[in-house]
């Protein structure tokens, strides 16, 4: 890392434990340029259908997960407890995921958008997407039982998208070839959640189809959907 260099937080925040799966190249790259990177989970991915076991068995599995993928991304992850099949949009949710906001102050949020399509558009994820929109006003104001003082900084909010599903001028690719194996290795882990649908095909041939867009081996895509400044911080 660039002595120089101004680590900025960079915060992901999704729905399920596996649903970074199509970011976790630019976590890494984030990592290790030396940012500080955090990963909120609303769930802890308890109704997943593939995993054997009550609930309560399954999270204390996808927390092991997520134990594992830390390590191999250099990332905090951190798991609320809304439940899962039912993130829905709220104020006590988005002030419960405000709370993290004050705590990690994030520079840079990447989360999921408003998809409409089946399996992107599951809606735990639409609403992980209005809820953290909403936590970000939130965490702008001093509620007496915050343990941290509001963040009022303006972030940089990206989602992400399939690999060459646009090529307007608001796709934003980013080089992850340094950061195949890493991304191999987070999806073996997770590989035991996904059953029976080859996840890690997919994200390799996502990765390299949004690649050739770039002139890269890999790439992950995104969306801008706020901007803290004219030069992206993910760019």
């Amino acid at each position: 890392m660039n002595e120089d260099y101004s680590p900025i937080n960079v915060v992901a925040v999704f729905a399920h434990p596996d649903d970074e799966a199509s970011v976790l190249g630019t976590l890494a790259n984030h990592s290790e340029r030396g940012d500080n990177v955090s990963v909120v989970m609303l769930t802890h991915g308890e109704n997943a259908s593939t995993l054997k076991g009550s609930h309560e068995e399954i999270a204390k599995t996808r927390e092991g997960h997520v134990g594992k993928i830390e390590q191999i991304i250099g990332a905090k992850y951190y798991l609320m407890d809304i439940p899962d099949s039912g993130v829905t949009p709220s104020v006590e949710n988005a002030k419960k995921l405000a709370k993290y906001f004050k705590l990690l102050k994030p520079d840079v949020i990447i989360t999921w958008g408003e998809y409409k399509t089946l399996g992107l558009g599951h809606p735990d994820h639409r609403y992980t997407h209005t809820i953290t929109l909403d936590a970000l006003s939130y965490a702008r104001y001093n509620n007496e039982d915050d343990e941290y003082p509001p963040h009022r900084k303006n972030v940089s909010l990206y989602t992400p998208l399939d690999g060459g599903a646009e090529l307007a001028g608001s796709a934003i690719y980013i080089d992850v070839s340094n950061q195949i194996e890493k991304i191999i290795a987070c999806l073996d882990v997770y590989n035991e959640a996904y059953g029976e649908w080859p996840v890690k095909d997919f994200v390799i041939s996502e990765t390299a189809k949004a690649g050739m867009f770039l002139g890269a081996k890999h790439a992950e895509v995104f969306r801008k959907i706020l901007t803290r400044k004219a030069s992206s911080y993910l760019e």
